[in-house]
């Protein structure tokens, strides 16, 4: 019965830090700058907009799927380099080394920030899938697909730039990672377009599974040697291993 009661303790006040945190980074900065939410939909919707300009409507389900999956990478990378910047400019992240808090509960508070700012551009994402798809059974895929990204790139957006010590060295790894996750998978374009030896290899990436599910969702045939199954476990993997990492791994306290 204590150790329920001290588990319970704990957790709760894991979610009050995390909630503290996301406030602090999140809302405090969202109520003095509220077009940041503006600024940080323009990569995602201005590839929308082009896409569907140049295939006349009809690539409309790849442009939305690829919109959405590159969303949520630059909104869970962009962990990594906020990180950056308070260890480096604000040394916000000693004042969090000595308190008692985690790692994984610092990491998490930033992430919930992070989605606060892309909250509205991501809902009108994912509306504009759910509206293709073709059952309301594919609405529980859709928000897993969501969380596994947004978690998996978050955890590597810490886990990165724990390991840089300047803010360009961390503006331009994070960069580069969202261009080799977001831009150049089948994310934006059918996978098929591929040849069979680099359809393998996208197939490592996390990003091609996820934008495969929601083309999926919405009526687009799937590869033969590709399920869902296999499209949850490479993310569930991603998202495990590198939480992994980010906890055992990730510079935490500067030696």
């Amino acid at each position: 019965m204590d150790i329920n009661y001290s588990l319970s303790k704990r957790i709760l006040l894991a979610i009050k830090q995390v909630s503290l945190i996301a406030y602090t980074t999140g809302i405090l900065w969202l109520r003095r700058n509220p077009l940041s939410m503006v600024f940080t939909a323009i990569s995602p919707f201005s590839l929308l907009f082009v896409l569907f300009v140049v295939s006349n409507g009809h690539y409309v389900q790849f442009a939305l799927a690829g919109s959405l999956v590159m969303a949520l990478v630059g909104y869970g990378l962009s962990l990594g380099q906020d990180i950056s910047f308070y260890k480096t400019e604000y040394k916000i992240q000693d004042m969090f080394v000595a308190s008692p808090v985690s790692p994984l509960t610092y990491m998490a508070g930033l992430a919930l920030s992070e989605l606060l700012f892309g909250l509205p551009a991501l809902a009108v994402l994912a509306v504009l899938v759910s509206q293709f798809q073709t059952s309301l059974l594919q609405v529980p895929l859709l928000l897993a697909n969501i969380f596994l990204i947004w978690g998996a790139m978050s955890a590597m957006g810490f886990f990165l730039s724990s390991h840089m010590l300047h803010m360009r060295n961390a503006t331009q790894v994070i960069s580069f990672v969202n261009v080799i996750l977001a831009v150049i998978p089948p994310v934006y374009y059918s996978i098929d377009r591929l040849p069979p030896i680099l359809q393998y290899i996208a197939y490592l990436v996390p990003t091609t599974h996820a934008s495969l599910m929601l083309q999926y969702s919405m009526g687009i045939h799937a590869p033969k040697d590709w399920s869902i199954a296999m499209g949850l476990g490479v993310q569930v993997a991603y998202l495990l291993g590198f939480t992994l990492l980010a906890k055992s791994k990730a510079i935490w306290r500067e030696t």
